[in-house]
């Protein structure tokens, strides 16, 4: 425990370290903290300072939080300390950020941590893997939205697809059957709910204008429900456990998180609406999940088949102009990873 502490300690100290600050002291003789978004993070500093200050800021954001956390876990001597945990580690690469994001000698006002959390999920994904680490992740992912005020279209959709994750996580501790039960159940529901839609106009222009729940496109379309129940249904029907577990997994956690590509990473589009930051996020989200899955859950899946299927749904999502995505991307995915291996 003593060491840990000092570990905390040394992690704040290093993470306190403000290149974008010194920057703007240095080059500009300015506080970069009184302009644009007013914090020592690498983009205020690209702006301020310069586009080299900027890259060199985030780099070592980024490395600094990573630098916390392999100094945790092999041990450093000039700070009197054994080693700790992998997971223990994982407290001093956030205090590294804590230490970015209220640095003690610039009263408490740094960075906002983005790059230094990056950094340091690199070496949690890639060393850790344990539910500390899954914790880690999902905090990091909600963070990141907060921060980034990233909204969502038709909000109570994406909570009601999360809510989907039901079926391949119950599938890990139940009979497949039972989770196909299921879903045929929720789709026969769904199909008739649709087809007294478009047989009612009335009920079908009430459906529409709520917004939270139902798009536009769903007019005269079978609604995004049915579509991904219809998904659902196909892979756990027609493909292995274990494809059908990391496939609807990966799709119903990527579809929910691919919007912060499009509103933080704003790069390069590819076809119609979609764009290369969404597909950056979605191939990580899904190699994320079969990391996970196969570390915690005991997931039969080979670590080539976990990076065809990110591939593979990354690439599919760009064409969902053709076919739904629910539909495509799944489907799709559990057909390219079956017929590969």
């Amino acid at each position: 425990m003593n060491d840990l502490i000092i570990y905390l300690i040394f992690g704040y100290l290093v993470g306190s370290i403000s290149p974008g600050f010194f920057f703007g002291k240095l080059v500009k003789k300015v506080d970069v903290r009184k302009f644009r978004n007013r914090n020592t993070g690498a983009a205020n500093t690209y702006y301020v300072v310069g586009p080299v200050y900027g890259v060199i800021a985030g780099i070592f954001d980024a490395l600094k939080a990573l630098f916390a956390y392999f100094a945790a876990v092999k041990g450093l001597p000039i700070v009197a300390a054994g080693p700790v945990s992998p997971d223990q580690a994982i407290a001093v690469g956030l205090a590294a950020v804590a230490g970015h994001i209220w640095p003690f000698y610039l009263r408490f006002k740094g960075g906002r941590g983005a790059a230094s959390l990056a950094g340091m999920g690199v070496a949690v994904i890639y060393y850790t893997r344990s539910w500390y680490a899954l914790a880690f992740i999902v905090g990091a992912i909600i963070y990141g939205i907060v921060l980034n005020e990233v909204k969502f279209e038709a909000p109570v959709r994406k909570l009601l697809k999360l809510a989907g994750a039901v079926f391949p996580l119950g599938a890990l501790f139940m009979p497949v059957s039972n989770i196909i039960s299921t879903v045929t159940a929720l789709l026969l529901i769904s199909v008739v709910f649709d087809a007294v839609r478009f047989f009612i106009p009335g009920f079908n222009a009430r459906y529409l204008k709520l917004g939270k729940v139902a798009k536009i496109k769903e007019q005269k379309f079978l609604s995004g429900y049915t579509l991904f129940l219809l998904g659902a249904f196909a892979v756990f029907r027609f493909f292995p456990p274990e494809t059908a577990v990391f496939v609807m997994l990966a799709f119903i956690f990527a579809d929910l998180l691919a919007p912060i590509g499009k509103d933080v990473f704003r790069l390069a589009r590819f076809i119609k609406e979609k764009t290369l930051g969404g597909a950056l996020i979605i191939f990580t989200v899904v190699l994320l999940t079969g990391f996970f899955l196969r570390s915690l859950a005991g997931l039969l899946m080979p670590l080539n088949t976990v990076l065809i299927g990110a591939l593979a749904a990354a690439i599919l999502d760009q064409f969902s102009f053709i076919l739904d995505d629910n539909v495509l991307v799944p489907i799709g995915t559990a057909v390219l990873i079956t017929f590969l291996f």
